[in-house]
């Protein structure tokens, strides 16, 4: 994937959501296989509620990324792609 800006990331966001309580969301597993775990890491190191958060039902929780959350592992993602290109 190339590196994206912020309306390419709303649009991917939108294609890639689920609704998990009254907003949607993006599963984590959905957002690492976009961005890669690292980027994932990131965006959950920020902190809880605003990037991520996990939603139980019974024994089962599924953690995801809000769209702030989304946007921080995007970000990651497109630093990483800079850093690679410079390399090259």
């Amino acid at each position: 994937m190339k590196i994206l800006n912020k309306a390419q990331v709303e649009a991917l966001f939108q294609r890639e959501a689920v609704l998990i309580g009254m907003e949607d969301v993006v599963p984590i597993n959905r957002a690492a296989e976009l961005f890669g775990k690292d980027a994932v890491n990131h965006a959950c190191s920020v902190g809880t509620g605003s990037n991520w958060n996990i939603y139980g039902v019974g024994n089962y929780g599924i953690k995801y990324l809000t769209l702030d959350g989304f946007y921080a592992a995007a970000t990651f993602y497109n630093i990483q792609q800079l850093r690679e290109a410079e390399q090259e």
